[in-house]
């Protein structure tokens, strides 16, 4: 048998490459619809699921994946083959509806080869934990980063191309068995191994053009409606997220900036997570007391607030965390110095399991101001955590905490949910406000705020010579931004950059017109100060003020989303209003 093409028959390396794929496409759809349905099974609180259970479906998918790998390079090389091999014509040519849905499916066929593999690969590398890849194939992709956005999106793509691939498969299938049963034709034949079958096409032959066309528009179609629901679902997970968030906790030192993180190894990968929401009580002294101590430390976790990629839910689950009955975790600890430096000695408490531990941390203090970082390692089986898993290469029992924090002695508490200015002995404060802001994203409004402000009020209602009230100097902290799932690349340095800009400032004059007040000055933000003016409402009785407005800016002027050029992806308009209540003391 001929190795190459031509324009009548199939040669050994395109049959090859076919039936090598048929195989991959067989084994890997099977898999995945198992490995899915066992994973719905295990995510059921009414079916009992043990440890085994886990580790079956993470078989099945890992499985599933490393065959979707195979089937990805093993399409490359297949089209890479065909590219440089004559296609055999169509027997059927001379019937243009069928030639122009033979060749259609061709394309879908070859596409899908491609963007169904692939997108499952990049979900997988954007997401974290659960069912690695096999060696020698790669947990990772590069330029993927870890997002919970982009892994959502692409599971929608792979689910709705499996789709697709389904359909274009039975329709390539059926339309083989027509050729060889109905029209009883060489179309099946000659792409059987073996065979060195040759057979006459047609003298007219379809362009490819259309098709190509239909099959594009079909993946245009794919990729839009996944971007749809992936809007749809992520604006319902917005509206819907309810978590309640821990109360503001006294402390001689509170902390303005932190991270609690925790790791474990599931079959063999690092899985890395944390918690967005815990309180800290801390007293410190420099100076330790007659038994040593410098001070205690208290904190609670909420435990609702756990990101752990792909295995979040899982870990919030009853064999977990069980969160529904054991919502936070507290650690209680006394602060001492040794030889080697600080250790915070004391308990851990999870699920009501009260463990001892010993903490080593660092710690470095610049006046009022303290940052601390540090580490522990403990067994998740003290805390009854996982216990349907007794292998430890199916989930490690070592589980790695690590924190780091800032924290500031005598401050106000960014937790704060309003802006608080310090009363005066003659001015302005305020006792309670807002500022939000809204910015288009993919054609769906995003809207969000800041928590912490602070607002310096000099106002007068008899206006001066030049019909100014007074004036107004806003601080915001950009580390108190809330914008939904994108709160963390909205801190980015191509976004508000919050490591090298942590504040925005907005100063204005206060003047009266015809039609109402206007703030009239500047904004800055990442150093970029741009002339603005505000109108807003204000409303004065006794010593209460009540004031609202709001004002429209675009964000390129200030350096903000500048690799995101499209106005349709990324709106190049973001709507800020604020609303507050001032007293006059």
């Amino acid at each position: 048998m001929a190795r190459v093409n031509t324009l009548t028959s199939y040669g050994s390396v395109t049959k090859s490459f076919h039936w090598l794929t048929a195989l991959l496409i067989l084994s890997m759809i099977p898999l995945g619809f198992f490995a899915n349905q066992l994973a719905y099974q295990i995510k059921d609180p009414a079916i009992p699921t043990t440890g085994e259970d886990i580790a079956r479906v993470a078989w099945l998918f890992s499985l599933h994946k490393t065959v979707g790998v195979a089937l990805f390079f093993t399409a490359l090389a297949r089209i890479t083959w065909a590219i440089s091999q004559p296609k055999p014509k169509l027997l059927n040519g001379d019937k243009p509806l069928e030639a122009f849905a033979a060749s259609t499916v061709h394309w879908v066929l070859y596409s899908a080869l491609v963007i169904v593999p692939l997108s499952g690969w990049i979900h997988h590398a954007a997401t974290t934990g659960f069912a690695p890849i096999w060696w020698p194939l790669g947990q990772s992709l590069p330029f993927v980063p870890k997002d919970e956005l982009l892994a959502e999106q692409t599971a929608i793509v792979h689910w709705l191309s499996c789709i697709v691939l389904v359909g274009a498969l039975v329709l390539h299938i059926g339309g083989a068995v027509k050729h060889h049963v109905i029209d009883q034709d060489a179309t099946l034949r000659r792409m059987l191994p073996g065979l060195a079958l040759s057979a006459e096409p047609t003298t007219r032959q379809p362009g490819e053009v259309l098709p190509i066309m239909a099959a594009v528009s079909a993946w245009a179609g794919v990729i839009f409606i996944g971007g749809y629901l992936t809007l749809v679902d992520h604006s319902i997970e917005t509206v819907t997220d309810e978590t309640a968030t821990l109360e503001t906790v006294d402390s001689d030192w509170v902390v303005t900036d932190g991270t609690l993180d925790l790791s474990v190894t599931q079959f063999g990968s690092k899985v890395e997570g944390g918690f967005s929401d815990w309180t800290a009580a801390i007293e410190y002294n420099e100076t330790p007391d007659a038994e040593g101590k410098h001070g205690t430390v208290t904190v609670t976790i909420n435990v609702a607030s756990l990101t752990m990629g792909s295995v979040t839910d899982q870990a919030k689950d009853t064999d977990y965390f069980d969160l529904a009955n054991h919502p936070t975790a507290t650690f209680e600890a006394d602060i001492l110095r040794t030889e080697e430096g600080h250790i915070a000695e004391g308990t851990l408490s999870v699920k009501d399991q009260t463990v001892p531990v010993r903490m080593p941390f660092e710690l470095s203090l610049d006046g009022d101001t303290a940052n601390a970082s540090g580490g522990l390692t403990v067994d998740r089986r003290d805390f009854l955590i996982g216990m349907g898993t007794q292998d430890d290469g199916t989930l490690s029992f070592a589980v790695e905490i690590a924190f780091a924090l800032t924290a500031t002695r005598g401050a106000a508490s960014e937790e704060t949910e309003t802006a608080q200015v310090a009363p005066t002995a003659d001015g302005w404060s305020v006792t309670d406000g807002a500022l939000g802001l809204s910015v288009s994203q993919f054609g769906s409004d995003v809207e969000g705020s800041f928590a912490d402000w602070t607002a310096d009020i000099d106002y007068e209602e008899t206006p001066d010579d030049t019909g100014k009230h007074g004036t107004v100097s806003v601080t915001v902290d950009i580390a108190s931004l809330s914008l939904g799932s994108v709160t963390a690349d909205a801190k980015g340095p191509d976004y508000f950059d919050l490591e090298n800009h942590p504040t925005a400032q907005f100063e204005a004059d206060i003047m009266g017109t015809d039609a109402g007040h206007l703030a009239v000055g500047t904004l800055t933000i990442k150093d970029q100060s741009v002339n603005v003016e505000m109108p807003f409402d204000l409303s004065i009785t006794d010593n209460i003020a009540t004031a609202s407005g709001a004002l429209s800016l675009d964000r390129r002027d200030f350096l903000i989303g500048m690799g995101t050029t499209d106005a349709g992806t990324l709106g190049f308009v973001v709507d800020v209003n604020f609303d507050l209540t001032a007293r006059y003391n």
